[in-house]
């Protein structure tokens, strides 16, 4: 991969736009069905994000609850994680605008549903996508203790979970989003304080989270110029002179692949 270098401290964009983007779900398999009909090409997105400094240490969690189950547990600060060759994760990379059309074939791989497990006191996965409404989200309570999952999308209603311990049938639970967000949506345990999540709910498939290599991969997005946003907890859309309030463009080609590269972020951007 091309490497590009980012070393400027840039002005952080902690601007959350206090409103959800009110598209129907219908308007999404709606794409899906005009691509079956259509002459669509499809390309792929890809990139590296690299946190260009030493690892920093995961502080360990006040664990104040609960003690007899969640205390034997080594629960540590999930909110900057950086993998041993410094790849940056759980950074959202996700299309901004609204494809013009949706493959059929990603929209066959996708599954029913994603995930969201609470386990050894923490929410696993901590960064999470899901294709509305096409998917929901499947909620899980794992630990021997009583769990509760809440969130508050903006335009949507909110979530207030209690989750029983297991094997209580109301353990596990659906829940499904009614609206697109333009950010990732924060996810609590009002139990456990040191709870936290992210997931975003969009109305196409088109995003990804980077894992600890700091690698990700966006598939089969319709041919054509698109914009994407790149959001990251600690400081919500990433900010570079390179991607004004955490966005850039690209002309995707069918059956081409678009690689941004190995792309250096500097620790300024987090503290």
């Amino acid at each position: 991969m091309e490497e590009k270098f980012f070393d400027r401290k840039c002005r952080r964009d902690f601007l959350q736009v206090g409103f959800a983007i009110a598209l129907g779900g219908g308007a999404s398999l709606g794409l899906v069905e005009k691509a079956q009909g259509a002459q669509t090409g499809w390309g792929d997105l890809q990139g590296r994000l690299i946190y260009d400094g030493p690892p920093p240490e995961r502080k360990k969690l006040v664990v104040d609850r609960d003690i007899e189950c969640c205390g034997k547990y080594d629960i540590r600060d999930e909110s900057l994680m950086v993998g041993p060759e410094g790849g940056l994760a759980n950074v959202f990379v996700y299309l901004r605008s609204r494809p013009t059309a949706i493959s059929p074939e990603l929209a066959a791989s996708m599954p029913e549903h994603v995930l969201l497990d609470n386990r050894y006191c923490i929410f696993i996965p901590h960064c999470m996508t899901v294709w509305y409404p096409r998917q929901k989200l499947y909620i899980v309570n794992s630990d021997p203790v009583a769990q509760n999952v809440a969130f508050s999308p903006l335009g949507d209603r909110p979530a207030n979970i209690i989750l029983p311990p297991p094997p209580d049938p109301a353990a596990a639970v659906f829940w499904e989003f009614r609206r697109s967000q333009v950010a990732p949506v924060l996810v609590k345990c009002n139990y456990h304080p040191w709870e936290s999540a992210y997931v975003l709910p969009r109305d196409n498939p088109y995003m990804a989270i980077t894992d600890l290599n700091g690698v990700f991969r966006i598939e089969k997005l319709p041919a054509g110029r698109h914009e994407f946003q790149v959001w990251h907890e600690r400081v919500g859309y990433l900010n570079t002179p390179q991607w004004p309030r955490g966005r850039f463009e690209v002309e995707i080609r069918p059956g081409s692949v678009v690689d941004l590269g190995t792309i250096r972020l500097s620790p300024a951007l987090f503290e």
